[in-house]
This record gives structure tokens, C-alpha cells and sequence, in this order.
């Protein structure tokens, strides 16, 4: 899977929209309307629990009702599981969904999103909105004030400070850097941060209206001393998956103490003074766990049957065709989960601009017959049978805030063919040809050891064959091929996302709540990963006027119905020139064992399921 550039637990500028008075302060309704910039985030309490006051809108994004675990007991591990290992452990680096699972236990940001979807405060002692003060807008610009958590240290003993989310801002800036994914993100619309002199609290100067301040706010940050110790152009490889990455100063409740290509080994962080629990009126303490491991699999059925002999405690990243298998697990052992996620399944479609793999898919009318000959019930069926699963359309699942109801071109095979008829004849051996004499053949690319994507492209063979396509297969390793960024990667990289070497790639996107970072970076034209420092992910090359007016728009709405009003002429432009195929979307399976304790559901967002791990404890 792979998550949108947004936040790592990415949420939406929602708050923006209490200016017009659409949303009421959060976290509580009896905030001040202002706050000196020093202190405004610290004028309200932390907690964030429903209340009769808030609005729909803030019961859906803020109202949580998560509470701390109760009889938990101190000592034992947990050993979580996963099947396509990271390839890079700095999540700069690396928007492989495994990369944030793996530095979850030990990378914290200012705010997080809970397993019921909700934002909280997690390393910042509030959430700053305009109602309390700690949002400030003048015109074109507008200001955040952000204070830490008292007594907050890294794991090293050195005191955590907004000097340190500073410097990590600076370090996203740094011109020598390349091929830095989440730099693009928020880091440049900074134009200065003002740290206080006991450096508990910031002023953030935004130097536009970045819709995304929020998802931005979730973002791990580093240790100012730490990113002294290497150059920046050296920064993709500061995070290695070795015993060196110990060395690592870390702010998370535990510390990576070892890491390889099979297993990743935690242990807790004496100097852990914050926790989740302080944002729903608990208090902080020390990790119940006195360890937690991640065992990593080289296939996801190696990965389950793991699960089912008691080797592990939690099998993550599985899907709908997966729960089956999972829950014919002895009850002894452990039970599977079945929970709607904010992803959905597709098909990129490289749209190949400088025509280099010469398929014409850089043609919309080629784009829209393939989708038009994808028979998105018959693949359902092959691999959920009897599973209630709806075909997906638009990009965006239903029930998030700014989904919108698309209509995408119906299956017809007929039709389809009739498209391509006068772009690319059929050949005397029967398969399309753009230029006479060479077929069109098209690479259908996915990550290794999924048999649920080889169903699904073994399926996507046939519909093309139906309209005289040409296709092959090819499987590569998720994090050091598939979605490797673009400094883990060569030119000639088969099966590179980013490079570009693909046809069709069959994968998952995992969404924030956030349009703007679940949108811009991936559709806008300005965002092809070859472009400036490479940290662009709109793989398919995709550029369409429509598109880019509405994430233009996008990007400087400051008032949430417009937001929603551009999100949706976002989702009417990719519908219409289809740079993705939308399968479905998707449900995430988790195996659970018997002696996790803690465990709060799997999460729905790009934070993913290791968001509060300082609460798990095992029975």
C-alpha cells in the first residue's frame, strides 16, 4: 500500500472554516477568541472528548470517544506482523505505508488521528484553531501557534523543543536536498517560525493560505542536534535498516533498537512523558510493553500462517480476500478484524507524456476504453466471492467530508473497441498497433508475494484481451521497487513508480482526510516526480487544465465549503480523464491476537494501525 504526501497522519484544514463561524473551537467551546501567539494553544484544555456544544461537522472530525485501556498489566511483548518490509526507515524518504507502520512505535508528531478517525493533540498540548487564537489570518497570509506538552524529552535525555520542529523545517528547506518526498509538503509555505526562549512554544508564518496545516502538523519531526550529525544529501540514508539505526534519537514511547530486512526490534522509552491518554483526560505513564517486535514476511500468506500459529500477535495490511483465511484462526489464538478503511484499489495508468514507452496511454480515449473494458464486478467476484463489496468510482471513499458521487464510464466492451478502432488499428496478428507492425504491449506492474493483485491483473489480461491489448505481468518488492522514492532508484528501474517504468501499476492508495494532501501532489502537473528536487508523487504523469485550475483553487481556500466545492471539480476532472481506474474500495483485515491488550481497532487513516502503541499491554 502506499500512502497520499498529506501528513503521515494526515487530517484537514478544516479548521480554517471557524473564521466564518462554521466550525465551533476546538478542543472546547469555552476557548477565548484570542491568545497572545506565545500561549494561544494553551489557552484551552487538551481533551478532546464529544461535547453537546460542538458542531456535526467537529463531532466528525474532533469528537473522539476513545479512552484509555482499563487493568492493564506492566511487562511482556507484543509482536506485530507485516509482509511487504520497509526498504528505508526515514519516512521523508519513503511513502511506503510500512515505513510509517515501522517508525510509529518511536516518531510522534504535534497532533494525531485516533482508530475512530479523530484529531487530537498528541505531542502538542492542544490543537490551535482560530477561535482559541492559535490561528491567525491576515489576508493572504495567516499565522499557528503551537505549544509542547511540558517536560517533553527525546530519547537521548536532551530536552524536545519547538527548536527541534524548527530545524526540521529548515532541513526540509535545505536546498541540497533530493528526492525528499514529504519536503514538498507545507515545508516551503513556511516563510518563519518564532520559538519562544523557553522553546515550549512556536509561531508558525505561513506566507500563503495552505490549506493543509493541520495534516502538516501530524508529521514526525527530528532532533536539531541529530540532523547535525550528516549532510543533507546524505539524509535518505540516515535511517538505516541496521543496528546503526540505535543511534537514532527518537521522541515516540519506544526506541528502535535493531532493524534488519526480517525483523525490527522496540524497546520503551525511559524518557516518555506524553501519551494519547492526556488528549481524553488520562494521564501520562511509561509503556505497558517491556518490548514489541516486527516480524516481516516476505509473503502475505507467510505472514498469516504465522499469525495462526501464535508467532505473531498482529497480522496488518490485509485485505477484504484475506478475512476468510484469517478467521478459520483457533479462537485460542487470535480472532481477525474487518474494518472500512480510507483506501481504495486501482489501476495507475501511466500517461507516458514524452510517448518514451510508446503504448499510447498518454492518449485520453485509450485511457478511457481500457476503463471501459474493465469488468469491475466479474474481478470482484473472483476475489471476494460472496463478499458484499461496491465497485469504486471517484478517488475519495465514501464518507469522508468531501467525497462526491461520480459517475465513471460503464463497462462496454463494444464501445470501447470502438474507440480505439481509428487511434490504433488492429494488426493482421490480431493485437492493437500504434505504429504498423508493433503491437501494443503493455507491462502490468505489482508488488510481490500478493495473490490478490495477480487475481486482479490476471483479470485485467483478460479485459484486454477483449480489446486486442497486448499485456504482461511483472511482480517487483514493494519498498525497495515498487514505491522506493526516487533516490532508492535508478533510470532504468523496472517497475518504478516514480521512474515511470510501467504500463499499468495495480496498488492501494491509503487517504487522509485532508483533499488538499490527498490531492495536489498526486494530480497536479507541476508534481511529475522528475521535476526540481523529485519529490513529486504524480507518478502517472497525469496534466489536464481542468484538474490543475480546481488545485489551484484548492490550495488557497481558507473557508471549508470551498474546499469541499473544489474537491469535488477535482473528483469530476480525474473521472474525466481517468489517470487512475478506481477497482474498489477497501476494507482492512487484521489479525488480533489473544494476548494483545490495548488494542483499539485497526485505524482507517495514513497513521496507521501503531498510533497509540504506549496503551497496548499483553495479557
Amino acid at each position: 500500500m502506499r500512502k497520499r504526501l498529506g501528513g503521515l497522519v494526515a487530517a484537514a484544514a478544516i479548521l480554517f472554516a471557524a473564521c466564518s463561524g462554521a466550525a465551533t473551537p476546538v478542543p472546547s467551546a469555552a476557548a477565548p477568541s484570542t491568545a497572545p501567539a506565545a500561549s494561544a494553544a494553551s489557552a484551552a484544555p487538551a481533551s478532546v472528548v464529544p461535547s453537546p456544544s460542538m458542531s456535526a461537522l467537529d463531532q466528525q472530525l474532533f469528537g473522539t470517544t476513545y479512552t484509555p485501556p482499563t487493568g492493564a498489566k506492566t511487562g511482556g511483548t507484543i509482536v506485530m506482523g507485516e509482509w511487504q518490509p520497509p526498504d528505508n526507515l526515514n519516512p521523508f524518504y519513503s511513502n511506503a505505508f510500512t515505513t510509517v507502520e515501522a517508525v510509529s512505535p518511536a516518531m510522534r508528531g504535534l497532533v494525531t488521528i485516533t482508530s475512530d478517525g479523530k484529531y487530537i493533540p498528541d505531542l502538542a498540548a492542544s490543537i490551535p484553531t482560530v477561535a482559541n487564537g492559535g490561528v491567525v489570518i491576515s489576508g493572504s497570509t495567516y499565522t499557528v501557534a503551537v505549544t509542547l506538552k511540558p517536560g517533553l524529552m527525546w530519547s537521548d535525555g536532551t530536552p524536545l523543543t519547538m527548536n527541534d520542529w524548527k530545524a526540521t523545517w529548515q532541513f526540509a528547506n535545505d536546498p541540497a536536498q533530493s528526492g525528499c518526498q514529504l519536503c514538498a509538503v507545507g515545508y516551503p509555505d513556511i516563510s518563519s517560525i518564532d520559538v519562544s526562549s523557553d522553546g515550549l512554544s512556536a509561531t508558525l508564518h505561513f506566507k500563503d493560505l495552505y490549506p493543509g496545516w493541520l495534516a502538516f502538523l501530524s508529521n514526525f519531526f527530528f532532533q536539531q542536534k541529530w540532523l547535525g550529525t550528516f549532510k543533507v544529501a546524505d539524509a535518505a540514508k540516515s535511517m538505516p535498516i541496521s543496528s546503526a539505526i540505535s543511534s537514532v534519537p527518537f521522541n515516540g514511547p519506544f526506541v528502535i533498537t535493531n532493524a534488519s530486512k526480517t525483523e525490527i526490534d522496540y524497546a520503551p522509552n525511559p524518557d516518555w512523558k506524553a501519551g494519547v491518554d492526556m488528549a481524553v483526560g488520562g494521564t501520562t505513564h511509561a509503556p505497558y510493553l517491556a518490548g514489541l517486535k516486527f516480524q516481516l514476511f516476505d509473503t502475505k500468506d507467510g505472514e498469516i500462517a504465522a499469525f495462526k500459529s501464535g508467532a505473531i500477535d498482529l497480522a496488518f495490511d490485509m485485505t477484504t480476500a484475506d478475512y476468510a483465511t484469517v478467521s478459520t484462526t483457533d479462537p485460542s489464538v487470535g480472532k481477525a478484524e474487518l474494518v472500512s478503511a480510507w483506501q481504495y484499489e486501482h489501476l495507475d495508468l501511466n500517461n507516458d507524456p514524452n510517448k518514451a514507452r510508446g503504448n499510447g496511454l498518454w492518449l485520453p480515449a485509450v485511457r478511457k476504453a481500457i476503463a471501459m473494458a474493465i469488468n469491475k464486478p466479474d474481478m470482484i467476484a473472483a476475489i471476494f466471492p460472496g463478499a458484499n463489496v461496491t465497485p469504486g468510482c471517484s478517488p475519495t471513499p465514501p464518507g469522508m467530508w468531501f467525497a462526491k458521487t461520480e459517475t465513471c464510464p460503464a463497462f462496454d466492451v463494444a464501445g470501447a473497441n470502438a474507440l480505439l478502432d481509428p487511434i490504433m488499428p488492429v494488426g493482421s496478428d490480431g493485437n492493437r498497433q500504434l505504429t504498423a507492425g508493433k503491437d501494443v504491449n503493455l507491462e502490468l506492474c505489482t508488488t510481490a508475494g500478493n495473490p490478490t493483485r495477480l487475481t486482479e491483473l490476471q483479470k485485467v489480461q483478460t479485459y484486454l484481451q477483449a480489446i486486442h491489448i497486448k499485456s504482461y505481468v511483472k511482480t517487483a518488492d514493494a519498498a525497495s521497487v515498487v514505491f522506493a522514492g526516487w533516490a532508492d532508484t535508478k533510470p532504468t528501474t523496472d517497475c518504478s513508480l516514480y521512474r515511470g517504468n510501467y504500463d499499468i501499476g495495480d496498488f492501494a492508495y491509503i487517504l487522509s482526510n485532508d483533499p488538499y494532501g490527498d490531492y495536489y501532489l498526486t494530480y497536479s502537473s507541476t508534481a511529475w516526480p522528475e521535476k526540481g528536487a523529485h519529490n513529486g508523487g504524480n507518478d502517472t504523469r497525469f496534466s489536464d487544465p481542468a484538474m490543475d485550475a480546481a488545485l489551484t483553487s484548492l490550495a488557497s481556500d481558507a473557508d471549508m465549503s470551498k474546499q469541499a466545492t473544489d474537491a469535488g471539480t477535482v473528483q469530476d476532472a480525474y473521472v474525466a480523464g481517468i489517470p487512475e481506474i478506481v477497482l474498489y474500495y477497501r476494507a482492512e483485515t487484521t489479525g488480533v491476537g489473544v494476548h494483545v491488550g490495548g488494542w483499539a481497532g485497526y485505524n482507517p487513516s495514513s497513521g496507521g494501525p501503531v498510533w497509540n502503541p504506549e496503551d497496548w499491554f499483553s495479557k
